[in-house]
Order: structure tokens, then C-alpha cells, then sequence
């Protein structure tokens, strides 16, 4: 399935390799709402609440790199400062 390959990009912190999956997913998504078999309002629910939580988990993942990004530069300018002096 579509979101569990979405998941696992984003659990191995590849989550910009997922949009291609993500454009898909909405396109079936569509799909299947405007099909004669469209989704009932449990498995809509469960679907959203599924693509929340990977969502949370590739901003957390998105954060923690930004922090370490930050730390580097500022460890990275402390080691220049302390040669200069």
C-alpha cells in the first residue's frame, strides 16, 4: 500500500523521496471517492489519521535536523573563533 511505502520513506528519514508516492495516493484517493464504491466516513477517518501521523514524523525528523544543522554551524564557528584568538 501506497501509505505503508510513505511510512517507511519517512521512517528512514527519505521522506523527500515519498512525493511521487504522496501525488499518487491523492490521485487515488480522488479516484476512489468519486468511484461507485466510495469510502465510508470510518475508513476516510482512519485513512487521515494514518497520513497525520507519518506527517508528525517527518516534522519531528525535519526539526531534528534543522537543530543539528544549527549546532554544527555554531560548533563549527566557536572552533574558527577560538583559532583566531
Amino acid at each position: 500500500m501506497l501509505l505503508n511505502k510513505i511510512e517507511l520513506l519517512v521512517n528512514d528519514n527519505n521522506a523527500d523521496e515519498a512525493q511521487p508516492f504522496l501525488n499518487t495516493l491523492n490521485s487515488d484517493l480522488k479516484k476512489w471517492c468519486e468511484s461507485n464504491n466510495s469510502p465510508n466516513t470510518e475508513q476516510l477517518q482512519s485513512i487521515q489519521l494514518r497520513i497525520n501521523t507519518i506527517l508528525v514524523k517527518a516534522n519531528n525528523a525535519k526539526n531534528e535536523s534543522s537543530k543539528a544543522i544549527i549546532k554544527h554551524k555554531k560548533y563549527g564557528k566557536a572552533i574558527k573563533a577560538y583559532k583566531n584568538t
